[in-house]
């Protein structure tokens, strides 16, 4: 797992975050969850990128009793097969880009 804390006085655009992930090599796809989306614990076999680009999402790494909470402009990378949950308990949706490398987002699992 790594996170880094977007620490400038804007917001990033939508553009500009997908240009930072398709130029690192990932495979880029937007998503949206609504407030009070869960998702349990899972895992993927691939390294994943979740970049927060408006709202909060609230992620807790089991294996390690972490729980990070995602605002805007937040990146968590999280290695192949490291499990996580995730979730929005705000009052607002979250919007985010996936990144995804050495493989494809499959639609059988959870984000």
């Amino acid at each position: 797992m790594k996170l880094e804390r977007w620490n400038k006085e804007t917001v990033p655009s939508r553009e500009y975050l997908r240009a930072a992930l398709a130029q690192q090599g990932f495979q880029v796809s937007e998503w949206t969850d609504m407030p009070g989306t869960v998702y349990p614990a899972h895992q993927h076999p691939t390294s994943e990128v979740r970049w927060v680009v408006r709202g909060t999402l609230r992620v807790g790494l089991p294996e390690q009793n972490n729980e990070i909470t995602l605002y805007a402009g937040d990146r968590l990378e999280l290695e192949p097969n490291e499990s996580y949950w995730a979730d929005v308990d705000e009052e607002q949706p979250v919007l985010y880009l996936i990144g995804v490398k050495n493989g494809r987002h499959g639609s059988a699992s959870p984000k």
